[in-house]
């Protein structure tokens, strides 16, 4: 007896936003938290767009042509080693679009000639340290408004930064693209 896969409902996530900052869910500013320390990263890093039917590439969008964007790019600091990365609920593991995203990822990253990496990372795979488990509750405690506060805090204090911001330097996007 087979059973019928039900389509995965999105429930409303709780988005971090802020100047310079935005997580499109908890679980997204959960994997930043958990990777920051050995970790360059950038949100949201390249849209890519493709033929819903063929899965062919363009480097502009065109007027069938859907878009696909990842949710990070890291990079390690020692091991230079970069990876494309999709965050996603556990529950949407069945769901085909996965597999089409995957195609196009690896196709983008073929064309280009990156040395990146695509994976798919489920809420359940984000493991956090102990301290960095304090650090996320104690976010959860801030309002909706003040975690983006309290997000750009708490990347300072572990990066050593001055800023936390979406935009990047020149040297910092070299690293992150290239591993320059």
């Amino acid at each position: 007896m087979q059973t019928k896969s039900s389509k995965f409902i999105y429930h409303e996530p709780t988005p971090v936003k802020g100047w310079g900052c935005h997580f499109d869910s908890l679980t997204e500013l959960r994997f930043a938290i958990s990777i920051m320390e050995d970790h360059a990263f950038l949100r949201s890093p390249v849209s890519m767009y493709f033929h819903p039917g063929t899965g062919q590439l363009a480097h502009f969008p065109r007027g069938c042509f859907l878009r696909y964007t990842p949710d990070f790019l890291i990079r390690n600091y020692e091991t230079k080693q970069a990876t494309l990365v999709e965050i996603k609920p556990r529950a949407f593991e069945q769901e085909s679009s996965l597999e089409m995203h995957q195609h196009i990822a690896n196709n983008y990253i073929r064309t280009l000639k990156f040395d990146w990496q695509y994976k798919i990372i489920f809420d359940d795979q984000i493991i956090l340290t102990e301290d960095q488990l304090h650090q996320y509750n104690d976010c959860l405690k801030h309002s909706d408004k003040n975690r983006h506060r309290w997000f750009e805090e708490y990347y300072k204090r572990v990066t050593g930064s001055k800023t936390w911001s979406s935009f990047k330097t020149n040297a910092e996007l070299d690293f992150l693209m290239r591993g320059w």
